[in-house]
């Protein structure tokens, strides 16, 4: 019976990985709905908390207020990315320029005198695999744009009803408290991991932002929300957020200096704030295993790409969680968590 217990376990997580890489197209969308829903709550309940002479804002207006904050931060991010667009455009030709003195310093200095024609490299390399890459994926998102905002809707309209049809659904269940539980954790923990990450990335943005404008970088901004986003993604973001304005010191300044600059300052924020600072403030909150950390991004991003990278961290807590509060599953969150020790 055991044998057959464990084989339809593994085969309904099989069926379920299936059913996830098969329905990436309709999963994903949903799934961004999901995030900008809980964002729009969750920042809706820090207006609430602020106190004005002792009374808190109406519910009604915090919500409408939150509203207005996504639609405006969605709108700046647009127009800036817009407005960055035209200015590579512009700035185009000198960063070839640099490019080419660039390259001639590097064969001197490795001593070959012999310079290959820059001209033939760059025609040896092929660029429209990654450009449609870009292009499928912007296109990706314009098309789903009108998708999620109907999902967002109906999640709104269906928030004021759920708890009432879970409760009419567990009314006499065995399982009632418990499920009540696991809902009320996963909830705790994924708005602690937000509020700190969010934070945590704010300050890096910040800092990096004061570094690339004290060092004239250009597109500060766009690189200081690049570093932002990327700071969500455990790891692998914060390389590359290092190492995207870092290459473009390369071709926008003639002399190595300004990259041995920034590549290394940045580094160092990232060190600070990613290892000492984030740590600390998330505690025990999560307890994953930084192994645990790795794989899913691996596992999450080879399923869903770029946006299972995103999810990789919540959905891996969400499971520990799960598997924490039942018996036969705990043995899976114990080998999940950071230091074996798993709260019930």
């Amino acid at each position: 019976m055991g044998v057959l217990s464990y084989a339809g376990g593994l085969g309904l997580i099989t069926l379920t990985v299936y059913i996830m890489v098969i329905g990436r197209d309709l999963i994903v969308p949903f799934l961004i709905s999901v995030v900008i829903w809980y964002l729009i709550n969750t920042l809706a309940d820090y207006y609430h908390m602020i106190k004005i002479k002792n009374h808190t804002l109406p519910k009604v207006i915090c919500f409408i207020a939150a509203l207005l904050t996504m639609i405006t931060a969605l709108y700046l991010l647009v127009d800036m990315i817009g407005n960055n667009i035209a200015d590579v455009k512009a700035a185009a030709p000198v960063y070839q320029e640099n490019l080419l003195k660039l390259s001639d310093r590097i064969y001197v200095l490795l001593g070959i005198e012999n310079q290959p024609n820059f001209t033939q490299l760059i025609s040896q390399i092929d660029l429209r695999p990654f450009i449609s890459n870009i292009a499928g994926t912007m296109a990706g998102i314009a098309g789903n744009a009108g998708l999620i905002l109907i999902y967002v809707l109906f999640i709104f309209l269906e928030q004021a009803s759920f708890k009432t049809k879970l409760a009419a659904l567990l009314k006499g269940s065995k399982h009632e408290h418990t499920v009540e539980e696991i809902i009320s954790t996963v909830s705790i923990k994924i708005e602690t991991y937000v509020a700190i990450k969010t934070f945590v990335s704010m300050l890096t943005g910040g800092a990096c932002y004061i570094v690339l404008i004290l060092n004239d970088v250009d597109y500060a901004s766009f690189w200081a929300f690049i570093i932002f986003l990327l700071n969500y993604i455990p790891t692998v973001g914060s390389m590359l957020a290092v190492l995207f304005p870092a290459l473009l010191s390369l071709v926008q300044f003639p002399t190595f200096t300004p990259f041995l600059i920034i590549i290394t300052s940045l580094g160092f924020i990232q060190v600070v704030l990613g290892n000492i600072i984030e740590p600390r403030l998330m505690g025990n909150s999560l307890n994953l295993s930084p192994l645990v950390v790795m794989l899913s991004l691996a596992v999450w991003g080879s399923i869903w790409g770029v946006a299972g990278m995103f999810l990789s961290v919540p959905f891996t807590v969400i499971l520990m969680i799960i598997f924490s509060e039942f018996p036969k599953t705990k043995p899976i969150a114990t080998v999940l968590s950071h230091n074996g020790k798993i709260e019930t």
